[in-house]
């Protein structure tokens, strides 16, 4: 039996190896698993970063966007509203009284262009235009109100019409009115 006795010692130690070996091997793909956790945490941690700072970058676009926006609609809406207080200002001015008004720029077209030889206006103020001024009436054109001078050659022009006369005072008063109507709406 000393075969066997041996036999069975080789398989013992063959076992023991074994087992010791198979030890190894589970330490071994315990450390690897350990490894590749801790980079896919590493990993999923980079990505995680890399993600927030995208829709922060996303976030802060639209903000920027909506932002923009804003701006754009409230400048449209000044727009919009200045728009309507200029109309407004023309109506005024068409309200005021006529002969007076025609008086007056008949005065100031006799001292910028005395050599007028033609006064054009709208067909409502004709009849005071040619009462008013000895100037020949040069003829009807499509305005609001005021009067239009020409010299003889027709080389010099007074453009005293209602709508360049507050076209010049809305051009120097747009900084002035636009603070007056916007400050007042802002908390």
């Amino acid at each position: 039996m000393g075969l066997e006795k041996v036999i069975e010692k080789i398989q013992k130690e063959g076992k023991e190896k074994i087992a010791v070996i198979l030890q190894d091997a589970e330490k071994q793909v315990e450390q690897i698993l350990q490894t590749k956790q801790k980079m896919l945490d590493e990993i999923s941690a980079k990505k995680k970063q890399e993600l927030t700072r995208q829709i922060d970058t996303l976030k802060a676009q639209e903000e920027s966007s909506v932002e923009i926006e804003i701006k754009k609609i409230r400048l449209n809406a000044e727009k919009d509203v200045l728009t309507l207080t200029y109309q407004e200002c023309l109506h005024a001015l068409s309200t005021l009284p006529h002969e007076t008004m025609i008086s007056f720029l008949l005065e100031k077209v006799e001292k910028e262009l005395p050599e007028a030889a033609s006064i054009y206006s709208n067909k409502r103020d004709e009849p005071i235009v040619r009462s008013l001024t000895k100037i020949p009436y040069g003829g009807e054109i499509e305005i609001l109100g005021g009067i239009v001078a020409e010299n003889k050659d027709k080389t010099l022009k007074v453009d005293l019409r209602y709508e360049t006369i507050a076209e010049q005072v809305w051009d120097r008063s747009l900084k002035e009115i636009a603070e007056k109507l916007f400050t007042q709406e802002k908390p």
